[in-house]
């Protein structure tokens, strides 16, 4: 069925937040990035994530383009109205985000978020020692994603088989 939600798995997970204030100086700034350095550090997320998943024998996350909007538009909005989390400020979580994207799926939706200037490195490393952002990249149930970033604020949103 058409957005049906499967195991909806929208974790909020303070640690990255901390970690990441962690490593930064507090006068560290993030400025808003050239669309080269936004598509190459993505590019190179996705590489890493690709490698970590036929590490633990999944198969690769296919790129899925609207599933990639839904992912920026909520790093955007995060940074734009200056909170981090799964939920807007108004409650809309990553299924209603999804659909409102025009994007639907069969099985399982999910999403990583991160707050870091530091690169998709320290982005993947992040998300590594999370447990439950771990859980999301090593479920081979997964076949696409699509991944955001605006200035500190990286979104992945994970999809199992979407429409289109």
């Amino acid at each position: 069925m058409n957005g049906r939600f499967g195991r909806l798995r929208t974790l909020a997970v303070g640690l990255t937040a901390v970690l990441s204030a962690a490593l930064l100086p507090v006068s560290a700034r993030a400025q808003p990035a050239d669309s080269s350095f936004v598509s190459q550090s993505l590019s190179e997320l996705h590489r890493l994530i690709n490698v970590h998943r036929r590490e633990v024998g999944c198969e690769d996350l296919k790129w899925h383009q609207a599933t990639a909007e839904v992912a920026e538009a909520h790093s955007a909005d995060m940074s734009r109205r200056n909170y981090f989390d799964h939920l807007t400020p108004e409650g809309a979580d990553l299924s209603a985000r999804l659909l409102a994207g025009g994007v639907t799926w069969h099985g399982s939706i999910a999403e990583n978020i991160a707050l870091t200037v530091r690169g998709p490195d320290v982005v993947m490393q992040l998300w590594l020692d999370s447990p439950p952002h771990r859980a999301n990249i090593e479920d081979c149930a997964f076949t696409h994603h699509g991944l955001g970033l605006y200035r500190d604020r990286w979104t992945q949103v994970l999809v199992e088989h979407p429409d289109g």
